[in-house]
């Protein structure tokens, strides 16, 4: 099934991000530069993920929340933003390992195939077209850290 056109430009972002779990994974397999890895996963964060959650929070939380199974749905997102709002401060902090990095692409990952595979279905089926059509999300039309980022470290 098409998704909802204003669902897309989320999708489409998600599929940047699941690229930047990709390559952690790869660079993890490879034994690649930790600090490397943190830099990309940080400069993700602060580029394209962090902004995709506002996004989320603003405009996709207050449609969730307008029916039984989408309040869960929304709880279940707000937990996982906090949660890696939380590794995100600590990835800037702490002892990073190859194993908490790619922890954190798996975490990314599930948390993404979630809201393409449970949380949008759910909102397609329970909103109106009206409400669908009312949401505001953008895209910044500028390339993703997958595809800049100086250090091919998944090589």
């Amino acid at each position: 099934m098409q998704r909802a056109e204003n669902l897309q430009p989320l999708s489409r972002q998600h599929k940047s991000a699941l690229m930047a779990c990709l390559l952690i994974r790869k660079g993890v397999s490879k034994q690649a530069s930790v600090s490397v890895m943190s830099d990309f996963l940080l400069r993700c964060w602060n580029e394209e993920v962090e902004a995709h959650f506002q996004q989320e929070e603003k405009e996709i939380l207050p449609l969730l929340k307008t029916y039984p199974e989408g309040q869960t749905l929304a709880i279940a997102i707000e937990r996982d933003h906090e949660l890696w709002r939380t590794a995100m401060t600590h990835l800037q902090q702490a002892n990073i390992t190859h194993r908490l990095l790619e922890d954190l692409a798996n975490q990314l990952e599930q948390h993404i195939r979630f809201e393409e595979r449970i949380v949008f279905p759910s909102m397609e089926a329970h909103l109106s077209p009206e409400q669908l059509k009312g949401l505001a999300l953008h895209e910044e039309n500028k390339t993703p850290v997958c595809n800049t980022y100086p250090t091919k470290f998944w090589e």
